[in-house]
């Protein structure tokens, strides 16, 4: 009898592609990731443009970003490092438990994009590539094709407040959180290990 009216959120709903670990390693197991890497450590580390161009799913597919579950977790066995969206409590725990690690990254729109499809950025014939302001550069990438045209990334953009506790959240795996930092830190210098061990011992002392 009554229409119903009033505002609704849906129009705005993030859409999330879901990805299990077991597909992770059933496409290990395939040949369709490549585990070969330059790390010291010697795991693999991994992205959503990886696992795209693995034929995981199709970058029209993913319109907010990819989620990752446990399911299939008793199927992993190799360990590998992982970029992506989001994760569950239960998928990082099983990666982690085999000696791997779990990232969560926040990607707009325009980052998912550059992730997905880096071709499609280019400069514009006598760009500027050191402006800072509005959409900046953070990188520019090879020619294409030897095209004279050089193609850039767009700056990448915080997490808006409304995501911000999550990717600062340490139980998240979240990449702005203190304790992912100084782990990617401790990886790209591992010579700071003992400097940080013994300041974390000190610090214990002192308390």
């Amino acid at each position: 009898m009554l229409p119903k009216r009033g505002f609704t959120n849906k129009r705005h709903k993030a859409e999330i592609l879901s990805l299990n670990v077991g597909t992770i390693q059933d496409f290990i197991d395939m040949g369709r990731l490549s585990i070969d890497n330059n790390n010291s450590d010697g795991i693999p580390a991994w992205n959503m443009k990886d696992l795209l161009d693995a034929g995981m799913f199709t970058a029209s597919s993913v319109k907010h970003g990819i989620k990752l579950l446990a399911k299939g977790k008793e199927k992993l066995t190799t360990p590998f490092k992982l970029e992506i969206s989001r994760a569950s409590e239960t998928a990082i725990d099983a990666v982690e438990a085999i000696g791997g690690e779990v990232t969560t990254v926040h990607y707009n729109r325009l980052a998912l994009r550059a992730l997905l499809k880096p071709h499609k950025f280019a400069l514009p014939t006598g760009g500027n590539e050191d402006d800072e302001g509005g959409y900046g550069f953070d990188e520019v990438l090879p020619n294409r094709n030897n095209s004279k045209t050089p193609r850039a990334l767009p700056k990448f953009a915080r997490p808006p407040p409304k995501w911000q506790p999550y990717y600062t959240n340490w139980k998240n795996r979240g990449y702005l959180s203190v304790q992912a930092q100084m782990r990617k830190l401790l990886s790209e210098r591992p010579e700071l290990e003992d400097t940080f061990t013994k300041a974390l011992e000190e610090g214990a002392k002192k308390k």
